[in-house]
């Protein structure tokens, strides 16, 4: 919450809400003044024509206080939408330099829930708490000095009327924040459990399973129901002991000044300005407590947002790659979520090595490592004997491609998918990149050719034809190392065949490490080693 109110924006509109606060108590002050001086006149008998010039003053003030309460609504949503978008930039671009493991760990429906509507009700805090809270801090002190100049009995029943119901507004406050943790925490879980519920969903139709699935979400969906009423719930009680906390003090100031203007002790101008002002005095308070409920609601994501940004990153090298192929090795390397214990590998430069092993060996652990995703226990990555941790991760990335085993593809047009290589690729580069990664044929036959969106994780496209952009990718970006993990394993013969032409263009000139445990790509490789119990044995062949 504190760091949120330590942006740049928050602290320009505190001082600027502040001066509209204080400009808005004056006006108020102007306004009833000229009331109460208007009807005192009217009741002494005084002449109509008279009140015109006043009556006219304080329709003006009025005027002029709706104008700065729509100026400061107006900063105060600037300031929101600021806030929101620094926020969201943030938040992605620490989880990009964190790299893959950052969530490895999270809920990935719980994690987009954040990114999404956890930032977006940060609004409440900074569109309506802040300036709330601002203005309940400078227009009800202001007035009770007004009152307490004009009638002491009154300023000073004010002075006590006013934390009275900042206390109610604390203990019930203390209530709701719970409710609102909770509800919180519920939506996440059915964020989460929506997404893992479709990724999963052909598995679950198809072993009879959907039906359990929608009970699930129905509990989940339950619970955030059930929380969300228990914090409306505790919402209109907080409403109710605001508003009876204020009409019983300003009951007894009206009661306290009638008594005195009937005994001649107050006079009836007076009288009726400090009754004009006491609802004035009052109002900022009970707005504040719609705002407090609002900035609760915000206030679990608030702290979800901020434990994000919070997150410890790793340390980034400064070191550049030298030119040409490099020399990678990896030294005792120990994983022990993968199984590594104690694994060396040398990858020479333009040599060609297959990385083998039974499921769950770690294989493609040894490829993250490689690319720098992975941060090893113990060991070291080095890069002409340079430690990985020392060289700028950008730079080092730079200099090499990857092919997962299955490549995720952007919603854009097959021409950006590739440009995901290298940004600044011409068209004719991209369609050299497609031609030799074999996958011009089918780009020719799209509706645009390669300026065809492929829409959400490219559905039109085959598994083989993924692939074949995802080769293109690393084509355009012709890197010295390429880290190919299990680049055939879902082809059949006659798209493998081709795939495995690519291949061997591909790596030419270059130092290339292939996870596999098909043994067609094995022949385009200079050695095979073996992945057993956390070390590799070679040469298998």
């Amino acid at each position: 919450m504190r760091r949120l109110l330590c942006l740049p924006a928050v602290r320009r509109l505190v001082p600027a809400c502040a001066l509209l606060a204080v400009t808005t108590a004056v006006l108020l002050v102007v306004q009833w003044s000229l009331v109460a001086a208007v009807v005192a006149g009217v009741v002494a008998g005084g002449a109509p024509a008279d009140h015109l010039a006043p009556l006219l003053g304080a329709l003006a003030a009025w005027l002029a206080r709706a104008g700065l309460v729509a100026a400061r609504d107006r900063l105060a949503a600037r300031a929101s939408s600021r806030v929101r978008r620094q926020v969201r930039a943030d938040l992605v671009r620490g989880l990009l330099r964190r790299g893959p493991d950052a969530v490895t760990d999270e809920r990935a429906g719980e994690l987009v829930t954040t990114l999404t509507g956890g930032v977006a009700m940060l609004d409440a805090l900074v569109a309506r708490a802040v300036p709330g809270a601002v203005t309940a801090a400078v227009v009800p002190p202001l007035l009770a000095a007004v009152v307490l100049v004009t009638d002491p009995p009154s300023g000073l029943l004010l002075l006590v009327g006013g934390p009275l119901v900042g206390v109610f507004l604390w203990l019930v406050g203390t209530r709701a924040q719970r409710s609102s943790q909770a509800q919180w925490e519920t939506l996440g879980r059915l964020g989460a459990l929506l997404v893992d519920t479709l990724r999963v969903l052909p598995t679950l139709v198809a072993f009879g399973r959907a039906r359990s699935a929608g009970r699930w979400l129905t509990e989940v969906g339950e619970n955030y129901r059930a929380a969300t009423m228990r914090v409306l719930r505790t919402a209109f009680l907080s409403g109710f002991v605001l508003e009876f906390g204020a009409a019983l003090c300003t009951a007894l100031v009206a009661v306290t000044v009638g008594v005195r203007v009937f005994g001649g002790a107050l006079g009836f101008e007076v009288a009726l300005l400090v009754l004009l002002l006491t609802p004035e005095f009052f109002a900022p308070l009970r707005a504040l407590g719609a705002d407090h409920h609002a900035a609760l609601e915000g206030r679990p994501a608030a702290e979800r947002v901020v434990a994000l940004l919070d997150a410890p990153e790793p340390a980034r090298g400064t070191g550049t790659v030298g030119p040409g192929v490099p020399h990678v090795a990896l030294r005792g390397i120990v994983l022990r979520r993968a199984g590594l214990d104690g694994l060396d590998l040398d990858l020479p430069p333009g040599s060609r090595t297959a990385l083998v092993g039974p499921s769950g060996a770690g294989k493609s652990s040894v490829a993250r490592l490689l690319l720098g995703l992975t941060a090893p226990d113990a060991g070291e990555v080095l890069v002409d004997g340079v430690p990985l941790t020392a060289l700028d991760p950008d730079a080092w990335r730079a200099r090499v491609a990857y092919v997962p085993e299955r490549p995720w593809l952007l919603p854009g047009t097959v021409a950006d998918n590739v440009r995901v290589g290298r940004a600044g690729a011409t068209d004719a580069e991209v369609a050299e990149a497609l031609r030799r990664a074999d996958a011009d044929g089918f780009v020719a036959a799209l509706p645009r050719g390669a300026d065809t969106p492929l829409g959400e994780d490219a559905a039109r496209l085959s598994g083989g034809e993924r692939l074949r952009i995802a080769l293109a990718r690393a084509f355009v970006k012709d890197a010295a190392v390429i880290v190919l993990d299990e680049p055939t394993s879902q082809l059949d013969p006659g798209t493998e065949a081709a795939v495995l032409a690519a291949l061997d263009d591909l790596a030419a000139g270059r130092t290339v490490l292939t996870v596999t445990h098909r043994s067609a790509p094995l022949a385009l490789h200079d050695r095979v080693v073996e992945l057993v119990g956390g070390r590799v044995r070679e040469p298998v062949r």
